[in-house]
């Protein structure tokens, strides 16, 4: 026969409650320690300062506003909005630790595009691209300059206008 446990001490709840202390710049776990029940237990710790932690906030409008954003559109009308980064190519594939707010994946039959063909970054309020290496290259024409060819893996920063052929395809940044 199981025997009726005896009810556990219990604490008064006017004296249980700490109040949360509104933290200077640093706590430290002994400072806390020491006030549970006014006893100093701090010797029986000897942990480092824990540093106190802003909580996240959300952007504000304003802040949302001022970051550049850029539309790369295709030739075939569908476009993405890059604020950060993309991967642009029939099969887009980041390299090994890369990472990309974009992978456009794009049409092309006739596979003049190459599977992982063209990199874009905004830095501030610029857009670079970089051709990664891609079979058939890719010609920057900015308006009213000559057009040149991306040497592979060099980062040119374009303007807003700038018309990227890239094989048989074509894109426009605005």
């Amino acid at each position: 026969m199981v025997q009726p446990r005896e009810p556990e001490a219990s604490i008064p709840p006017s004296e249980s409650f700490i109040p949360a202390a509104e933290p200077d710049s640093v706590t430290t776990s002994t400072n806390i320690v020491e006030r549970i029940d006014g006893n100093d237990l701090s010797e029986l710790f000897d942990a480092p300062p824990v540093a106190v932690v802003e909580p996240p906030r959300f952007a504000t409008e304003a802040e949302l506003a001022s970051v550049s954003s850029f539309t790369v559109t295709l030739a075939t009308g569908e476009s993405v909005d890059i604020t950060q980064s993309a991967l642009l190519g029939r099969m887009p594939q980041p390299a090994e630790g890369e990472e990309f707010e974009h992978l456009i994946v794009v049409t092309d039959p006739g596979r003049s595009v190459s599977k992982t063909h063209l990199e874009f970054g905004v830095e501030g309020d610029e857009l670079w691209i970089s051709d990664r290496n891609s079979g058939n290259g890719s010609i920057i024409r900015e308006p009213g300059v000559v057009p040149r060819r991306a040497q592979p893996g060099t980062r040119y920063t374009v303007v807003r206008g700038t018309r990227v052929d890239i094989g048989d395809l074509h894109l426009t940044i605005t």
